[in-house]
């Protein structure tokens, strides 16, 4: 990886932990937060989409793209509310590890699947910062058990991770589509354009869901808690930005997910200083395998 993209990845890391840290704190209901989060910066980019759609072609753009997108986008709607949802069964500093970690060995196995190279020292990098980031939600080592992931929080954990993976290798092939098969647009506006398609589509995804099953109260929620959830929303359209860009600087999608992990410090450390989390040795201890396991992957 290149140093812009490993500089680009951190401070993207840095503003991933901020926004996560908004939504424990008290942005309203999972889907009611993931409603206006993604809202808000598809707002903001519209003309700018406008402004793309005219260079590009909206004639150029064809149904491989538009798949990827869909699925890309349903991805990240399962992470906004399943994220949120574990938020509400347990710590940041427990929930936000393992919604993290996960990722790492799956989009790894993922992107091996579809015939990206990853070399042995990612993969040793990629299982000791996995290893950290399942025991930083733990107090003491009597705790590393099956039982202790047993609930409801670090299900929902799961299934946010699952969605990372999905929108994360889609991400990149829907990039790699959009540098081959367009014209007109530097690589800096290929990823703010596909950012503001994305927040269009994630909105478009929640608000269908929302309408099918008759959920009006959440429509109703979003609105009582539109400042706090917008602000999230804009902290994620500068996150994931930043993210879409680094990956048209890499081959391999699963080196920029790894180091995005580093968002892992950030969150422990934004939980314990404002939201009064309690801070454990052996989440010290995790934390410093994130980071070797990141310093492995890399290197």
């Amino acid at each position: 990886m290149s140093i812009i993209a490993v500089v680009l990845v951190v401070f993207s890391a840095l503003l991933h932990a901020g926004w996560n840290v908004l939504g424990k704190s008290g942005s309203g209901s999972g889907y009611s937060f993931a409603l206006v989060a993604s809202l808000t910066p598809f707002i903001l980019l519209s003309p700018y989409l406008v402004w793309c759609i005219h260079v590009i072609g909206i004639t150029n753009i064809n149904c491989d793209f538009i798949g990827l997108l869909v699925f890309s986008c349903i991805g990240q709607a399962i992470y906004l509310v399943s994220v949120i949802k574990a938020y509400e069964h347990g710590d940041v500093g427990m929930m936000y590890p393992i919604v993290r970690a996960l990722p790492v060995l799956m989009v790894g196995l993922g992107t091996l699947m579809i015939g990206q190279a990853i070399s042995v020292n990612a993969w040793v990098g990629f299982v000791i910062l996995t290893m950290g980031c399942l025991l930083v939600p733990l107090t003491t080592l009597r705790d590393l058990k099956l039982s202790a992931y047993a609930n409801i929080g670090v299900l929902w954990a799961v299934i946010a991770a699952m969605g990372t993976t999905l929108y994360s290798i889609l991400d990149k092939e829907a990039l790699n589509w959009l540098v081959l098969e367009t014209s007109g647009l530097s690589s800096q506006h290929i990823a703010i354009f596909y950012l503001g398609m994305q927040f269009f589509g994630i909105s478009t995804v929640l608000l269908c869901w929302l309408l099918l099953t008759n959920n009006h109260s959440e429509i109703v929620n979003a609105k009582r808690h539109w400042k706090g959830s917008s602000i999230a929303g804009v902290m994620m359209g500068l996150t994931y930005g930043i993210v879409l860009y680094a990956m048209t600087l890499v081959d391999n999608v699963s080196y920029i997910v790894a180091l995005r992990q580093v968002s892992i410090v950030f969150g422990l450390a934004l939980g314990i200083a404002i939201l009064n989390e309690r801070w454990y040795l052996l989440r010290g201890i995790g934390v410093s395998l994130v980071l070797i396991g990141l310093v492995v992957a890399l290197v």
